[in-house]
């Protein structure tokens, strides 16, 4: 069982970390802009945080995902873009960790270098617009070329980094009436080698530096080694990819939880209020608690697939705690904070940000969903 306490090689990982994002990474970083930090990305590619979970052969880090959750929630905590720590955490879990588990050697040696270091940008294209959160229920397809390679044909939505991706993990229905039973194909996709395109950026609430937009695949012809697995066993990458985000996307949500925390600490310090103050004092002591168990949550399920251990319904526990949580605590502490709040523009930011946290990777009603499944439900 993880013992909770950071070992010395974890802890050294989190200073290190701490003062590359606090000293370099986040001078390069505006949450408040409306378009894509490029030299940020390319800066955090030195440290390739982009490639955390990669085998070092590769040209990533090498950790495993105990270490990576907690890279990540010190990335969320020190970095006050969420956009920015969104955009670097959907590459890397929904996109670098799939081709690094299913891809051919020549595709991971082609691939995973660009990927881990920020040389490259990737999105994944799952989502359709008339699927909703039954993902697997697909109209894009992947038509078998006589030249033993795919035709793809169709439309995908709200694709995270989609308008500024090279590459794309896309998921097509090569025999859709069997969906998820032996029906969906996973592709790499070049924007060099295979002809689709990308909607303009959407308007969105929060994480405002990680584009969101719409991808279009024309009759895309894609050669067969760009399969991830096997065909027809799509749905096994992405349930495994959304494993690897579910347990650990949620790290920089905590990170930032914590820093608004201790913001909201330092605001009212020294503030006397009488009995206001001390019910400020209380409600910040109790989202404090809230935290606390959630995040033990997190280090559990990012401790289980650090032992290779398959849990959907741990990932799905942390990711619906986790994102409920964000959700709740920045409305309840810029409502308890009051006009304080607004000397710090990080709390209200968070609060948009924190907005779409129980829609993607599946959305709180999905997780439950599976919760219930496990138990017999």
């Amino acid at each position: 069982m993880y013992s909770f306490a950071p070992s010395e090689k974890q802890q050294q990982l989190q200073i290190s970390l701490a003062e590359f994002i606090r000293q370099e990474l986040a001078p390069l970083l505006d949450p408040d802009a409306k378009t894509f930090p490029s030299e940020a990305w390319a800066k955090a590619g030195e440290q390739r945080l982009h490639g955390l979970a990669i085998p070092e052969t590769y040209g990533g880090r090498g950790l495993d995902a105990m270490d990576v959750f907690l890279a990540l929630e010190t990335l969320g905590y020190h970095s006050e873009d969420n956009g920015f720590n969104f955009a670097i955490s959907a590459h890397l879990l929904a996109c670098t960790v799939p081709v690094w588990l299913f891809g051919t050697e020549e595709l991971k040696a082609e691939y995973l270098p660009g990927l881990s270091n920020g040389a490259l940008t990737a999105a994944n294209a799952m989502t359709e617009p008339a699927s909703g959160s039954n993902a697997f229920s697909m109209q894009t397809t992947a038509l078998p070329l006589e030249s033993g390679g795919f035709m793809l044909h169709g439309n995908k939505c709200f694709s995270s980094n989609a308008p500024v991706a090279d590459v794309l993990v896309a998921y097509a229905a090569n025999d859709p009436e069997r969906a998820h039973m032996g029906g969906i194909t996973a592709f790499l996709i070049d924007r060099k080698k295979h002809s689709f395109s990308t909607g303009t950026p959407l308007e969105k609430a929060g994480l405002h530096t990680c584009p969101l937009g719409d991808v279009f695949f024309d009759r895309t012809q894609v050669e067969a080694h760009f399969v991830l697995g096997k065909m027809g066993r799509g749905a096994l990458v992405f349930n495994r990819s959304m494993e690897w985000e579910r347990s650990c996307l949620g790290a920089t949500h905590i990170g930032n939880m914590q820093r608004l925390l201790d913001k909201a600490a330092k605001l009212i310090k020294n503030t006397d209020a009488g009995a206001f103050g001390e019910a400020v004092r209380q409600e910040i002591a109790y989202w404090q608690a809230q935290l606390d168990a959630v995040r033990i949550n997190g280090y559990a399920q990012a401790w289980q697939l650090s032992q290779k251990k398959a849990n959907p319904r741990g990932a799905a526990s942390s990711k619906l705690l986790i994102s409920e949580l964000y959700k709740k605590m920045t409305v309840a502490l810029c409502n308890c904070l009051g006009e304080k709040q607004y000397l710090d523009g990080d709390f209200n930011r968070s609060q948009a940000d924190a907005l779409s946290s129980t829609i993607y990777s599946g959305t709180s009603e999905i997780q439950k969903q599976i919760i219930a499944q496990s138990i017999g439900l």
